[in-house]
């Protein structure tokens, strides 16, 4: 006599909210996760205006500050070797000699790391965060982070940013060779 065996169906799992449930994680994750964005640099850029004439203007050297990052990261103010650190003193000693009409350019050589570059504007930004502070202290007996949206506006008119930056790598590229070669 032959005995047939049975095959049994092996339970199947009910998989229908899986794909919920990793919904629901990917979700938590993407809105629990912090992202890293502290690495940039805040500039206002000028409004476009295409009736404005681009003329040269003359300024006075002694109302001048030149910084410049050379191609092997070293940093030098009007021709002269200076750290990084000691950067932000000399613009706002700088700012406060000459006034609203100083003018701060700065060159960067094209081998130059971008780790310099942010060092420099970080030490550019601060600098200027401590005249702004010092003007609103002055008018307004507190500093700018406390101060109200006029007041801050008033400030920063006050005391403008102007910074030249000069992109013109091709330019310092061949300038680096030629004092290299020296």
């Amino acid at each position: 006599m032959l005995i047939r065996r049975r095959r049994h169906a092996t339970p199947g799992l009910n998989t229908t909210s899986t794909a919920d449930i990793s919904f629901m994680l990917l979700i938590f994750f993407l809105v629990t996760t912090s992202m890293d964005t502290d690495k940039g640099i805040t500039r206002q850029l000028p409004p476009i205006d295409d009736t404005e004439d681009n003329t040269v203007a003359d300024v006075s050297r002694d109302k001048i500050m030149q910084l410049r990052i050379m191609a092997d990261n070293s940093l030098t103010v009007n021709g002269k070797a200076q750290r990084y650190d000691m950067l932000r003193d000399d613009i706002v000693r700088f700012v406060e000699r000459v006034g609203q009409q100083h003018l701060i350019t700065v060159e960067a050589d094209g081998h130059a790391d971008y780790d310099s570059y942010f060092a420099l504007q970080g030490q550019i930004a601060e600098a200027f965060r401590l005249i702004r502070d010092k003007e609103a202290v002055r008018r307004y007996r507190k500093p700018m982070a406390q101060c109200s949206p006029s007041q801050r506006r008033s400030v920063m008119e006050a005391c403008p940013q102007h910074v030249a930056e000069d992109y013109d790598t091709a330019r310092h590229t061949t300038q680096s060779r030629k004092e290299a070669s020296r």
